[in-house]
C-alpha cells in the first residue's frame, strides 16, 4: 500500500467515524485513532443535542480544507513530528472544535421581544444580543457593540480572543471596545 492510499484510509476513517457517532450509529474500528475520535466527539454529544445537521458531505469539505492548511503548517512547525500522524492529531482537535462551534449554534424564537421592564432588570444574554435592549445606556448600541460586550462580558472573552473571533487586529478590537465603553460611560452620566 502506497502513502497515497493510506491518507486517503485516513481521510475516509475521519469522516466515517466523526459521521457515526455523531448520528449514534455504528462504528467499526479500522484504525489506531478511531477510539480517540469517537470519544472527542462523545464528549461534545453529551451536551448538545444534535441542532446541527451534519452531512458527510459538510465532513469532506470541512477536513479537506484542514488538510490543506496542515501541510503548509507542517512545513513550518519544528520537530520531529511524522506528517501523517501530525496530520492525524490536528483532524480530531480541528473537527472537535468545528462540530463545538456548529453545536453551540442556538436557536431564536423571533416573535420574543425586549421585556418593558428592562430597566428595572438588565440582563446579558442572547436576547440582549439579537434584539437590544430599552435600558438608557445600552439603548443606543449597534449589533456590533452588542457582540463585543456580549463576548467580553459574558462569554469571558480576553481582548486577543476576541480579535481571533472578530477576525481583527487586536489593537482595533481594543479600540472598539474602548470606545464601546466610553459611549456606554456617557450614556450612564447623561
Amino acid at each position: 500500500m502506497n502513502s497515497l492510499d493510506r491518507f486517503s484510509e485516513d481521510f475516509e476513517e475521519l469522516i466515517e467515524v466523526t459521521y457515526n457517532t455523531y448520528w449514534n450509529l455504528p462504528v467499526i474500528y479500522r484504525k489506531s485513532f478511531s477510539k480517540s475520535l469517537e470519544q472527542t466527539i462523545l464528549n461534545i454529544s453529551i451536551h448538545n443535542k444534535h441542532i446541527f445537521d451534519l452531512t458527510m458531505a459538510d465532513l469532506r469539505q470541512e477536513l479537506s480544507s484542514f488538510w490543506l492548511k496542515y501541510e503548509k503548517q507542517y512545513k513550518n512547525q519544528k520537530g520531529n513530528v511524522v506528517l501523517r500522524s501530525y496530520i492525524i492529531h490536528r483532524s480530531i482537535w480541528d473537527i472537535r472544535d468545528w462540530l463545538k462551534r456548529h453545536t453551540s449554534i442556538v436557536d431564536i424564537d423571533p416573535t420574543l421581544g425586549v421585556e418593558d421592564n428592562s430597566r428595572a432588570e438588565f440582563k446579558l444574554d442572547l436576547l440582549f444580543l439579537f434584539k437590544g435592549t430599552n435600558y438608557p445606556p445600552l439603548k443606543s448600541l449597534s449589533p456590533y457593540e452588542r457582540y463585543v460586550i456580549f463576548l467580553k462580558f459574558k462569554e469571558e472573552k480576553s481582548i486577543l480572543q476576541m480579535s481571533k473571533i472578530l477576525q481583527k487586529d487586536r489593537r482595533q478590537v481594543k479600540s472598539h471596545f474602548d470606545s464601546i465603553m466610553n459611549k456606554i460611560k456617557e450614556g450612564c452620566v447623561s
